[in-house]
């Protein structure tokens, strides 16, 4: 379900994510986790579908395709999608730790808070 986890120019991670309902793996992103807001849900998005990955339970939530893009209010009735296996929610949240930084980011002229990102396993 989840594979080729890499870390982005924007200094969080992306992955391909192929969901039940899903002809092919899509390349997701990461949004970054600022200082101080809630590590218990990772939220995902590719170029037609939003989601939130629960990183307590690995539940996955996905919103249906759009050809011109989903965003967060698609998110709000999307449905229950899947639960990642344990062992891939665990190599998951280990990879968006390893992305903590207060000045993430590769590119030189772009950055963002990703310092909450170190809490995703409390």
């Amino acid at each position: 379900m989840i594979s080729n986890i890499r870390k982005n120019i924007m200094g969080t991670i992306s992955f391909d994510g192929l969901f039940p309902g899903m002809r092919k793996a899509q390349d997701f992103i990461v949004y970054p986790f600022h200082a101080g807001n809630d590590t218990s849900r990772a939220k995902i998005q590719s170029d037609t579908r939003i989601g939130s990955i629960d990183l307590r339970t690995g539940v996955v939530i996905l919103s249906k395709p759009r050809a011109g893009g989903a965003y967060g209010v698609h998110l709000a009735g999307a449905p229950y999608n899947s639960t990642l296996w344990a062992e891939d929610l665990l190599m998951f949240k280990a990879q968006i730790a390893a992305t903590a930084s207060g000045k993430a980011g590769t590119n030189g002229i772009m950055y963002t808070d990703n310092s909450g990102a170190l809490e995703v396993f409390q």
